[in-house]
């Protein structure tokens, strides 16, 4: 009969089957009395109908708690019943002098199984406001005359006192009970929690605003290597490390005035006689309710994140000297790059001379095929030596770019002449796809030069003879983009985050025939960072490939400002590229 909203509260279950139980017993008791007075007594009068009627009222308030699960509205009825009731016997039964006003006590005693104060207070208001009433009328003469019974008035007296004191003897061996249940409940749901804590391998801490402690969990033996006294009042913060200390406390004054909050310090462990042996740990705090001198302000859980830091040390040591060794290695091909470049001058001089004759004919045939093969070699090395020293200055964030305003399509006809010669001899035509308006670009007009010609240059190295190469341009909603397209081999799909990458060569891709470094999109890629942009390649097997260069709108620097672009691809000409 207890109500679905008190059934999974182990501590509301037991106060509510409590007051159905014993005003079940009262009621079902009258119940079953009646047929022995009526075998006894015959038809009872107006008046004992009345009393019966009113002991039975018990029942209507038992069923009224299973219906609704009010257990203080419940006990307020229960007591104005019973407070009625015991008035009413006590009017006709000798006012003030009753035999039945015992049974008054029995209302607060009721009410103190409700685990109320407020309620037994009520109670107790209500069995005072019915007594003083009762005085009132005896005292104002208005009370009927005492009813005579066939028994000695010392038998009355027994049959209206006792019960009522054997009732609140009853009353107060059940609040007794359940105040032992309710005080094991306790011990034993404090019993699982400091289980689950201690499973949970954290520790779990109550403190103070000021950092003083008022209560650590087991756990603090695992992590610490200390007892759980060791860090009461002000054990903790003075084993927090002195450069953390600012940290715990703010976190602390955060959670006392804001949300949760989180910090991560360094705590000793072990005696404090012995070498000082700190760990990191991690700790999040929250205020916790509570009220009177001796409640905690926080609540916080401690947390052993001493590897994770470790990790995070050591891997920030291995980044540094990855970037140092980078910075080092860009330098050194920067160094090497200028150094070859000397001889490699004179080497491709004095070979042109050679291939053209000038101080005389070589009669040899074979002497003019040695120098033509000096040549294009020198040639070959000094663009691998370039690519090289632009890829190193641009890691390095040494690449100076210069903005200045060009027309684009000048920029593209320009390119498609310089490698029309390379296009010819491998079979090859190269077409243009431009708006008739271009608008005016701002950006390194060398450096988007050196892009398109590599861009150009790997259509023509990779394409297959008779096809074409299409270089376009066009207007997007963010800006002007330029394209390269081929009909060449193409590249496999897997592979195209690759590309961009220094030294990068697909041989699966491309055919391994041509010599290269795998630097020319790498190249692309760099300068196009530096100018604040990106590179996408499109790519499929057998069919082509086609690489996109985006200028964004931007507005136009004041004439000769210069910007200089650092290595980590900040905008600095105003125009993006992708492809």
């Amino acid at each position: 009969m207890v109500h679905e909203s008190a059934r999974h509260d182990p501590i509301r279950l037991a106060f509510h089957s409590t007051f159905i139980a014993t005003r079940l017993i009262a009621g079902i008791a009258t119940v079953v009395a009646l047929p022995v007075y009526l075998a006894l007594w015959g038809a009872p009068s107006l008046l004992t109908a009345a009393c019966f009627a009113w002991l039975t009222a018990p029942l209507a308030v038992a069923f009224y708690l299973s219906r609704t699960g009010r257990l203080a509205r419940a006990h307020l009825l229960s007591a104005s019943t019973l407070s009625g009731l015991v008035v009413f016997a006590s009017i006709w039964t000798g006012g003030a002098t009753s035999a039945f006003l015992p049974w008054l006590v029995a209302v607060p005693a009721e009410a103190a199984l409700a685990g109320s104060g407020h309620i037994v207070l009520a109670a107790t208001a209500i069995a005072v406001a019915s007594l003083l009433a009762l005085i009132g009328l005896d005292a104002a003469a208005i009370l009927p005359a005492a009813m005579a019974f066939p028994v000695p008035a010392w038998s009355l007296a027994l049959f209206g006192a006792l019960p009522a004191l054997l009732y609140a003897g009853a009353l107060a061996a059940r609040g007794s009970a359940m105040t032992r249940m309710l005080a094991e409940t306790e011990r034993n749901g404090g019993d699982r929690l400091r289980a689950i804590v201690d499973a949970a391998g954290d520790v779990l801490v109550t403190l103070r605003r000021n950092g003083n402690v008022t209560y650590v969990s087991d756990a603090v033996d695992e992590l610490f290597a200390v007892s759980a006294c060791t860090l009461a009042g002000e054990g903790l913060f003075s084993r927090v490390h002195v450069a953390d200390r600012p940290e715990f406390l703010r976190a602390l004054d955060g959670a006392a005035t804001r949300d949760d909050t989180s910090a991560e310090f360094r705590v000793r462990c072990g005696p404090l006689a012995a070498a000082p042996n700190y760990i990191w740990v991690e700790m999040r705090c929250r205020a916790m309710g509570g009220s009177g001198d001796t409640a905690p302000d926080l609540v916080a859980t401690l947390r052993d994140v001493d590897a994770r830091k470790r990790d995070e040390t050591h891997q920030g040591d291995a980044r540094e000297k990855a970037e140092r060794a980078s910075i080092a290695k860009g330098r050194f091909l920067a160094n090497m790059s200028h150094e070859l470049r000397t001889p490699l001058n004179a080497i491709i001089g004095f070979s042109e001379i050679l291939t053209g004759e000038l101080y005389g004919r070589l009669e040899n045939e074979k002497h003019r095929e040695y120098a033509g093969l000096i040549h294009e070699s020198g040639n070959h090395l000094l663009e691998v030596v370039n690519d090289i020293l632009d890829m190193s200055r641009i890691e390095t964030g040494n690449f100076e770019i210069f903005p200045e305003p060009f027309d684009g399509k000048d920029l593209i006809a320009g390119c498609c002449k310089l490698v029309a010669g390379q296009a010819e001899e491998a079979g090859l035509r190269i077409e243009t796809d431009l708006p008739h308006a271009m608008p005016e670009l701002y950006a390194d007009r060398r450096a988007c030069k050196q892009m398109l010609l590599n861009l150009l240059s790997n259509a023509v190295k990779f394409s297959r003879s008779g096809g074409r190469i299409v270089v376009g341009a066009y207007r997007d909603g963010t800006g002007a983009s330029f394209y390269v397209a081929d009909e060449g081999i193409g590249i496999p799909r897997a592979d195209l985050a690759r590309l961009g990458d220094p030294f990068v060569q697909l041989k699966q891709g491309f055919d391994s025939r041509h010599a290269g470094t795998g630097l020319g999109l790498s190249v692309v890629k760099g300068l196009a960072a530096l100018h604040g942009g990106q590179m996408d390649i499109e790519s499929e097997i057998g069919a082509g490939t086609r690489v996109t260069v985006r200028l964004p709108h931007t507005s136009m620097p004041a004439p000769g400002v210069e910007r200089l672009a650092s290595g980590e691809g900040v905008a600095a000409s105003g125009f993006r590229m992708s492809a």
